[in-house]
């Protein structure tokens, strides 16, 4: 018990020393990489959760997508599929199957995760118009996970890429690996994730991109006396820094136009903070049929908020409810001051149908 203690611990003060103790150069997440629609959630539950919610498995499937080493008994012939509604007509999915784990130990998780848009109107540099167009992303994957002993999961999937941005298409092979680790006596977990490691096969014109790498550490813990479940994600972590210091958004210092520079304290903190991501999850009835859970992400509200205007960017929250043999789910991520966007999820086990010896 005092071990495991010890490891918590040990590993967050590792991580704030990582944070704390590097100078700080103006970097950003965005605009580094192709692909990024990789890392929309392809969870109703983990974007209610702060979309860093990847250490605590559950009867989720399409978690197990992000961190495969979730792919697990709680999801044995889980059905599942998942649509999100994005800005601009576009639309981000998942569809799954995870099937029962085999003689030897290992478990298979099969799907897709896709992003398409409704047609989109093309016009030349004069603006003429030049008919309509489509964006269709998809990653076809296939995932396996063991259990090394009662209490480490390991997990790895592979998926093949595509591109299509009207007249350039594009591919790659990425990889997502992860480590579960879950203590019953004490009732946390404990993961670690690498997303999205691979390499382009072509490239939409001369240069091939690069994948929208990204490392995690994900802890989950519930209350030993109430049915509550948070999680703590600490996220990006290939990159220390990912503060941008957007000069617009800087506070006049004086009279004279002199402009007062944020302290070196506060970069720290604020480039810390913008590592993390929070989520909270009540499960209500005697059976836990329902779900009510609650999110916040601070790199979202840093990059999405708007000087001098309050709003709750950042913020996520949604619910979850099992009717009949169907685990519905759906959430609200609140990405501006413009609004947010739902996320909506439907689960069922094929095995809830028939019998198992049937299968």
């Amino acid at each position: 018990m005092a071990i495991c203690n010890f490891s918590t611990a040990y590993i967050f003060l590792i991580f704030s020393f990582l944070m704390m103790s590097n100078p700080l150069l103006a970097q950003q997440t965005g605009g580094r990489a192709a692909y990024q629609f990789l890392n929309l959630s392809a969870s109703s539950r983990n974007t209610a959760l702060g979309s860093y919610a990847i250490s605590w498995a559950s009867n989720d499937p399409a978690l197990a997508y992000h961190n495969p080493s979730l792919i697990q008994h709680f999801s044995n012939y889980a059905l599942s599929f998942q649509h999100q509604s994005l800005p601009g007509s576009l639309r981000n999915g998942h569809f799954s199957y995870t099937h029962k784990s085999m003689k030897t130990g290992i478990q298979l998780q099969a799907g897709v995760h896709y992003l398409n848009s409704s047609d989109i109107l093309g016009t030349d540099v004069f603006g003429n118009n030049t008919g309509t167009f489509k964006v269709s992303e998809n990653a076809f994957y296939l995932g396996a996970s063991k259990k090394i002993n009662e209490r480490i999961h390991v997990g790895l999937n592979i998926q093949f890429v595509s591109s299509n941005l009207e007249l350039y298409s594009s591919s790659a092979l990425a990889f997502n690996g992860g480590v579960h680790y879950y203590n019953p006596d004490k009732r946390f977990a404990i993961s670690i994730v690498m997303r999205n490691a691979g390499f382009a096969l072509n490239s939409y014109h001369q240069t091939k991109e690069k994948l929208p790498f990204i490392a995690e550490i994900g802890y989950s813990k519930r209350l030993k006396h109430l049915p509550f479940i948070y999680h703590i994600g600490f996220h990006h972590l290939q990159n220390y820094n990912i503060r941008y210091d957007d000069p617009t958004l800087r506070n006049a210092g004086s009279l004279f136009g002199s402009v007062k520079e944020p302290s070196y304290f506060s970069r720290i903190t604020d480039n810390f903070f913008r590592h993390l991501a929070f989520g909270g999850e009540m499960l209500l009835g005697k059976k836990e049929i329902v779900a009510l859970r609650i999110g916040y992400n601070h790199l979202r509200r840093k990059e999405l908020g708007i000087k001098d205007y309050s709003s709750f960017a950042g913020l996520s929250f949604g619910a979850g409810i099992k009717i009949y043999k169907f685990r519905i789910d759906y959430s609200y991520a609140i990405y501006h001051l413009a609004g947010g966007i739902n996320q909506f999820g439907i689960t069922t086990q094929l095995n809830s149908f028939i019998k198992e010896r049937e299968l």
